[in-house]
C-alpha cells in the first residue's frame, strides 16, 4: 500500500470517528497546554532570579505533567483502539494486511499528535501569559508583567520531545495490538468489559479490610510524626479498598435485590439488571473516577487553605518590622544585648527614627508533655515531642505594650493549638502557677504543638533551659524605623547584617541573624503561592482525567445501549419505561464516584488537617469551609458534565 492510499483511509477513518478523536485531542491538547506553561516558568528569567523557591516546586509539577500525560493519553489511546476494533477485524477479512493496518493508523496518530503538538504550544504560550499573571498576583508580586514572560524555546523542545515519546509509545503499542490479534479476537474485543473478578467474596472481605485500615488511620491516629509516617499507607490503602469494592460489593448488592419481591416488577427488574450489567463492565472506570475526583477535592482545598491561612496571619508573622537576633556562648546576655541595640541605633542618621524598639531572650526547645508536666525530650523516645519556647517578661511586655507582673513561682502560659492548659505547670522539680495568655508562637513552629512560657527574669529563665536540656539563650532586638526608605532600609540591612558577623565572629558565635517582615511574609507568599499554583494544576490534571473516563464511558454505553434499547422496543416496551429504567441506571452510575469522592474526602479531613499544620493552618473551621466550598463547586462541574455528555449519550443511542 503506497503512502498517498494510507494517507487517504487514515483521512476518512479521522473524519468517520471524530466522536472518539476530539476529546482525545482536547484532553490531551490540555494537558500538553499545562506541560508547555510549566516547563515555561522554569525556565523564565524573571521567575528564576526573583523567586528562589518556586522553580523547585514547578519542577515536581513537570514530572506530576508528565506522568498524567502518559497515563491519560495511554487510556484514550486504548479506548479509541478498542472501539476501532471491529473496523481493523473487517480490514483483515477484505484482505489488507496487518503492516497495512499499522500504516494507516500511524498515520492516523500522527496528524492526531501534530494537531495535540500545535494546540500545546500555541495554547501553552497564549494561557502561560495567563498562568504567568495570576503566579504573580499569588506571590503579590507587583512588578511582574506580560513583557516579562516570553516564548521558551527549552519549552517548545521538552513539549516536542513529550509529543514524540507518547506518539513511538502509542505507535509500537498499537502495532503490537494490531499484529498479535487475529480477526476474530478484534471483533470480540470491541464488546468485551472489565468483568467480574473470580474469588469476588474473598476479593470483597480483602477490599473491607483495607477500607478500615485507611479509614482507621485518617480517623484515629493521633500525632504530627504518626500522621506523616502512616498518611500514604492510609491512602494507598484506600485507593485498592475502592477498586477493589466497586468490582464486588457494587456487585453483591445487587444481585441481592433478586431476593425482593419488588424486583419483579418491570421498572425494578429492568434498572437492577441494567445496573448490574454496567457495573460488571465499569467497575474499574468508575473507581478510578471516584480516585481522581477526591484528588481535585482534596489538592484544591489544602492548598487553598494553606493559602488562605497566610493571609490572615497577616502581619502578626513579626510583632515588629525588623529583628536582630543573635546567640552566643561566651558572651553574657546583658553585653549581647548592648551589642545588639548599638548596631540598631548604628543603622539610622538618628536614634529618634528608631520606634517601639525592644529586646528580648529566649530558648526554644523540644520537650515532653505528660500531664502537667513538662520534661526534656529523650533521643530515640517513641513520645511525640512538643516545642517550648520560653522568653523573659520584660520582652514580653515590650512585645505587647503591657505592665505584667509576676510573683515568684508564676508563668504566663499559651499554646498554639488550643489545648487544655492546668492551673500548675511542673518544669524539673518546680511547680509553677499558670496564668493564660494567647500562644506567642512563631509561624515557623506553628505546625507542631507548643507552649509558649514567659518567665518572671533571666535566672527563672536559666533554670527552665537547664531543666528541659535547652541550648543557649538568644537575644532578640524588634524595632520599626520611621523616616526611612524601604529600599534604602534595605541596604543597611544587609550592612547590619555583616557588622553583627563582624562583631561575633570573636566571641564564640553560634548563631546570627537579621530580617524583616516584609521580606518573610514576601518569602511565604512566594511558597504558599506557588503550592497554591501547584494544587490548581494537579486540580486541572485530575479534572481533566475525570472528564475524559466519563466522556468515554458514556459513549462506551451508548454504543451498548444502541441494541440493546432497539431490542426493548421490539419486545413492546413503551418508551417512557425504557427511559426511565435507562436514566436510574445512569445517574446511579455518575452521581455514585461523587458521593464516594466526597465520602473519602471528609473521613480523610482529620489527618488532612493534622498535616495542614506543618504549613501553619491551625484552624479547623479555614479548612472545613475550603473543603465545603470546593466540594460544592466541583459538584456543579460534574453536574455540568453529566449534561453535556448526556446529550452525546441521547444522540448514539437513538
Amino acid at each position: 500500500m503506497s503512502f498517498s492510499m494510507a494517507k487517504k483511509f487514515a483521512l476518512q477513518n479521522l473524519k468517520a470517528n471524530r466522536l472518539l478523536e476530539i476529546p482525545f485531542v482536547l484532553s490531551s491538547g490540555v494537558m500538553l497546554i499545562l506541560f508547555n506553561i510549566t516547563a515555561s516558568l522554569v525556565n523564565n528569567n524573571y521567575v528564576r532570579t526573583r523567586h528562589q523557591a518556586l522553580p523547585t516546586l514547578i519542577k515536581f509539577g513537570i514530572v506530576i505533567l508528565a506522568i498524567f500525560t502518559f497515563i491519560f493519553v495511554q487510556y484514550a489511546a486504548a479506548f479509541w483502539l478498542k472501539r476501532r476494533s471491529k473496523e481493523f477485524a473487517l480490514y483483515g477479512i477484505l484482505g489488507l494486511e496487518k503492516k497495512h493496518v499499522g500504516k494507516i493508523i500511524s498515520i492516523e496518530f500522527l496528524i492526531l499528535f501534530a494537531i495535540i503538538w500545535f494546540v500545546g504550544i500555541v495554547g501553552g504560550y497564549i494561557f502561560g501569559q495567563l498562568c504567568f499573571l495570576f503566579l504573580n498576583f499569588l506571590m503579590r508580586d507587583v512588578s511582574g508583567r506580560l513583557m516579562d514572560y516570553h516564548f521558551s524555546i527549552s519549552a517548545l523542545i521538552d513539549t516536542t520531545v513529550l509529543v514524540v515519546i507518547l506518539y513511538l509509545i502509542i505507535i509500537i503499542g498499537s502495532g503490537l495490538r494490531i499484529y498479535m490479534s487475529t480477526p476474530m479476537e478484534l471483533l470480540q474485543r470491541t464488546h468485551k468489559g472489565e468483568g467480574e473478578p473470580k474469588s469476588r467474596i474473598i476479593i470483597m472481605v480483602v477490599g473491607f479490610l483495607l477500607l478500615v485500615v485507611g479509614y482507621g488511620i485518617a480517623l484515629f491516629v493521633g500525632g504530627l510524626l504518626s500522621s506523616i509516617n502512616y498518611f500514604f499507607v492510609a491512602v494507598l490503602a484506600t485507593i485498592l479498598a475502592t477498586y477493589l469494592l466497586y468490582a464486588t460489593f457494587t456487585v453483591f448488592i445487587l444481585k441481592a435485590q433478586r431476593n425482593n419481591k419488588s424486583f419483579y416488577t418491570p421498572k425494578r427488574f429492568l434498572s437492577v439488571s441494567g445496573l448490574l450489567y454496567r457495573m460488571k463492565g465499569n467497575a474499574i472506570s468508575l473507581a478510578s473516577i471516584s480516585i481522581l475526583s477526591a484528588g481535585v477535592i482534596i489538592s484544591l482545598s489544602t492548598t487553598i487553605a494553606i493559602y488562605s491561612n497566610y493571609i490572615k496571619l497577616g502581619d502578626s508573622v513579626m510583632p515588629r518590622e525588623y529583628r536582630i537576633a543573635a546567640g552566643s556562648e561566651n558572651i553574657s546576655n546583658e553585653a549581647m544585648a548592648k551589642k545588639l541595640q548599638s548596631l540598631v541605633e548604628s543603622s539610622v542618621p538618628d536614634t529618634s527614627m528608631i520606634k517601639d524598639e525592644y529586646t528580648t531572650f529566649d530558648m526554644t526547645v523540644a520537650a515532653v508533655k505528660t500531664g502537667n508536666e513538662i520534661s526534656k525530650y529523650q533521643r530515640g523516645s517513641k513520645a511525640n515531642p512538643i516545642f517550648v519556647i520560653a522568653s523573659d517578661l520584660e520582652g514580653y511586655n515590650g512585645r505587647t505594650h503591657q505592665n505584667i507582673k509576676l510573683d515568684e513561682g508564676e508563668i504566663l502560659l499559651g499554646d498554639n493549638k488550643n489545648n487544655k492548659i492546668s492551673d500548675i505547670l511542673k518544669i524539673g522539680d518546680r511547680d509553677f502557677k499558670v496564668i493564660k495568655i494567647d500562644s506567642i508562637f512563631p509561624l515557623e513552629y506553628s505546625g507542631v504543638d507548643g507552649y509558649s512560657i514567659v518567665v518572671k527574669d533571666m535566672a527563672t529563665l536559666e533554670f527552665v533551659r537547664k531543666a528541659l536540656d535547652g541550648a543557649d539563650i538568644n537575644c532578640s532586638v524588634y524595632w520599626d524605623v520611621d523616616g526611612v526608605g524601604d529600599k534604602e532600609y534595605e541596604d543597611t540591612l544587609v550592612k547590619l547584617k555583616d557588622g553583627i558577623k563582624n562583631q561575633l565572629t570573636g566571641d564564640g558565635r553560634s548563631m546570627y541573624g537579621v530580617s524583616s517582615r516584609s521580606v518573610m511574609i514576601s518569602n511565604q507568599y512566594e511558597v504558599n503561592g506557588g503550592f497554591l499554583f501547584l494544587g490548581v494544576l494537579i486540580g486541572i490534571i485530575f479534572l481533566t482525567g475525570t472528564v475524559l473516563i466519563t466522556y468515554y464511558k458514556r459513549i462506551s454505553e451508548g454504543f451498548e445501549d444502541r441494541g440493546k434499547y432497539q431490542i426493548m422496543k421490539k419486545l413492546g416496551l413503551s418508551d417512557d419505561l425504557i427511559k426511565k429504567t435507562t436514566d436510574s441506571q445512569i445517574c446511579l452510575m455518575f452521581y455514585g464516584p461523587l458521593i464516594v469522592a466526597a465520602a473519602h474526602c471528609i473521613v480523610a479531613s482529620k489527618i488532612i488537617f493534622r498535616l495542614l499544620g506543618l504549613f501553619g493552618v491551625s484552624d479547623a473551621s479555614l479548612y472545613m469551609i475550603c473543603l465545603g466550598g470546593v466540594l460544592f463547586i466541583f459538584a456543579l462541574i460534574y453536574f455540568v458534565i453529566f449534561k453535556l455528555t448526556s446529550k452525546v449519550y441521547t444522540n448514539i443511542v437513538r
